[in-house]
């Protein structure tokens, strides 16, 4: 309760030397390696007290957590799927099985879990439904397509977390990119900017409407502002939105050897075929 994770870890580990087969005691590990981001070990400890308490619901929920966030998304529908064999439907379930289905890449199970998670938290009356909740349900609409459901989920997200950059930015650059509600997505992503000012993914937001509203020039500022943010981790996306700022500018030989660094780092069609074919 202090934060002294170190400290606690060692009293806990002096408690297993006389009681080895203590499951709440590999649950505490467990939780303090997650927390200090050390996820190998998180999941080892978490199994184990699964190993020595195979009914101890909570350990299942934040052993997939681990799994999901060490990109075990597999792993993390396996040991829920345990769970679920075990327990009644309920909300931490369905919420975890939406999370792993999303890490894997399978968005359309994804929503439905989510959707799952929401009737479960209704029916049991709890306030589980939080900002957090909303923001990821409605990424995964947005990755599945459903636009429109995407946007209740992301108003309901700002609508109880109203200060959340990464909703603000991610509803305000989905609106961007379809070119809808320009001014509403530029107040957002501003609001985002203004939260995490050397955040590169949401200055590239910004330059992202300001091209989109049609000032090529503050947009570019934005926009070579965000890559050099990246530093050491290029994002493709910011090249490949860097060829597209310069091509409106009429600057096709930058504009290119924008798209080529793009491809470089991610191969995309999309991106190939604004290129050209090579002379």
């Amino acid at each position: 309760r202090e934060h002294d994770s170190k400290r606690a870890e060692a009293h806990l580990l002096a408690v297993l030397q006389d009681d080895p087969a203590n499951a709440q005691v590999y649950y505490y590990l467990g939780s303090l390696a997650y927390d200090d981001k050390k996820l190998p070990e998180a999941i080892d400890y978490f199994q184990k007290a699964l190993a020595a308490k195979d009914d101890f619901e909570q350990a299942y929920y934040d052993l997939a957590g681990a799994q999901i966030n060490n990109d075990e998304p597999k792993d993390a529908l396996a040991t829920l799927e345990k769970a679920r064999a075990k327990f009644s439907t309920n909300f931490m379930n369905e919420f975890f099985t939406a999370l792993a289905y999303v890490k894997n890449k399978d968005y359309t199970n994804g929503v439905t879990h989510f959707a799952r998670a929401e009737a479960c938290a209704r029916a049991a009356g709890t306030n589980q439904l939080s900002g957090y909740f909303y923001f990821e349900a409605g990424a995964a609409c947005e990755r599945n397509g459903e636009f429109e459901r995407a946007t209740e989920y992301f108003e309901k997200s700002l609508k109880l977390a109203p200060d959340m950059p990464e909703a603000l930015n991610y509803y305000g650059y989905m609106l961007a990119d379809r070119g809808l509600k320009l001014d509403k997505a530029r107040v957002m992503i501003e609001k985002a900017v203004h939260l995490e000012p050397d955040n590169a993914a949401y200055i590239d937001s910004l330059g992202w409407v300001l091209f989109k509203q049609g000032k090529l020039q503050d947009g570019l500022v934005q926009e070579q502002k965000a890559i050099q943010l990246s530093g050491d981790e290029p994002d493709p996306t910011l090249f490949d939105h860097l060829g597209d700022i310069y091509a409106a500018l009429k600057q096709p030989d930058k504009a290119r050897e924008a798209w080529k660094k793009s491809l470089a780092l991610e191969p995309s069609d999309e991106v190939r075929k604004k290129i050209g074919p090579t002379p």
